[in-house]
């Protein structure tokens, strides 16, 4: 029970990329199907891995990655190309990229994974897990209970690598309504980035940032070539 000048002393949060992802939690970025949200993932994890100074001009912290790349296989070394050649920088041994069948179904698949981390690049760093969706295989995302199975693995994985966990998600039929799947999932968030493409082109948008603001939005471009940049 802590007084409040106890509480005082207390250290702030600390941030992987400032004022949008903690260091240590929970995240998600989610979109509709073609919203360049696997872009701006994958752009994310280089940016980190590199520890580029600025991300959407805030201050990045750099970090071991792993990149579970559970979608689109075949173009994950076609972007993490492009994105060497557009930011003129070779990515470092710090960034790996993880490619096959994982599930955050059982527990059995995050202590795994977090043992491979461990041992090849160490704790503190960023697991992105490109798709949820693809994660959770035969999971009902609108279930209280299978979901928040799958919360409670991705959780147990970002404690054990002491970092971050980073989920690709869908949207829903109703983008109102956010991400798809059971509530529970926007809720369990430190963060959460909304990326959407409409007529003027595409925006990431900061729906959810636990210990600071959100609202704030950055227009990127997806070229076709994979690489991401931000708008003037």
């Amino acid at each position: 029970l802590l007084t409040v000048a106890k509480l005082r002393e207390l250290p702030f949060a600390k941030w992987r990329v400032q004022g949008v992802l903690p260091e240590r939690g929970l995240a998600a970025i989610y979109g509709q199907s073609g919203s360049g949200k696997t872009f701006l993932a994958l752009d994310l994890a280089c940016a980190i891995a590199t520890g580029k100074k600025q991300w959407f001009g805030s201050k990045v912290r750099a970090a071991p990655v792993v990149y579970v790349g559970l979608e689109g296989e075949g173009g994950i070394r076609q972007r993490v190309t492009a994105w060497e050649l557009e930011n003129k920088t070779q990515l470092p041994d710090n960034l790996r990229v993880m490619l096959g069948n994982f599930t955050l179904v059982s527990e059995v698949g995050g202590q795994e994974l977090a043992a491979d981390i461990l041992s090849v690049v160490g704790e503190g760093g960023v697991v992105v897990i490109d798709t949820l969706n693809q994660a959770t295989p035969g999971a009902d995302e609108n279930s209280s209970a299978e979901m928040g199975n799958a919360i409670a693995n991705a959780k147990a994985l970002a404690a054990a690598v002491s970092g971050l966990v980073v989920l690709v998600h869908h949207a829903g039929k109703d983008a109102a309504r956010g991400m798809r799947g059971h509530s529970s999932l926007f809720a369990a968030m430190d963060a959460v980035i909304e990326v959407v493409s409409t007529v003027s082109g595409r925006v990431w948008k900061m729906a959810k940032l636990k210990d600071g603001e959100s609202g704030f939005a950055h227009g990127f471009v997806a070229l076709e070539d994979g690489t991401e940049l931000q708008y003037k």
